[in-house]
């Protein structure tokens, strides 16, 4: 059982985003940077707090079981019409919504997490389009020695 640190969620974040070929951009950024310019669909990777991690002492010995909570946005260039079109476009808000929820639904990385799940925060508008706020929870068990 190997020991994840932040940066391997962050690299298996990145690499399951970038599975989705209609997303022409993927960046990790801080929380307080602004959004990467996108030619139409993009992905935004960042931490709106400094220790995303929560920890609970579920074993006996050195093991922790440790839930990591990255946020996860997609941004949508586009800007509909109407505010029915944000919906039933094709590539719309719930194309996005599914996509990622199928993306990090239960994923163990080859073993090292137990599961990983997506799931919605808000939709924004923002001034190129809309921005659709999610939050990636993994549940590591980590080895401490």
């Amino acid at each position: 059982m190997a020991t994840q640190k932040l940066e391997n969620v962050i690299s298996f974040i990145e690499t399951q985003l970038k599975t989705l070929t209609k997303l022409d951009t993927v960046e990790y950024i801080g929380a307080d940077d602004s959004d990467p310019e996108v030619r139409q669909y993009g992905g935004v990777i960042y931490m709106e707090d400094e220790d995303p991690v929560e920890r609970e002492n579920l074993h006996i010995g050195p093991l922790l079981t440790e839930t990591w909570s990255i946020n996860v946005d997609i941004i949508i260039k586009q800007k509909p019409k109407t505010p029915r079109q944000t919906v039933s476009d094709g590539f719309g808000t719930s194309y996005w919504v599914d996509q990622l929820t199928v993306l990090f639904l239960n994923k163990t990385n080859s073993g090292a997490f137990k599961r990983t799940f997506w799931s919605k925060e808000s939709i924004q508008e923002i001034n190129s389009g809309i921005k659709i706020k999610g939050l990636v929870t993994i549940e590591i068990l980590n080895k401490y020695t």
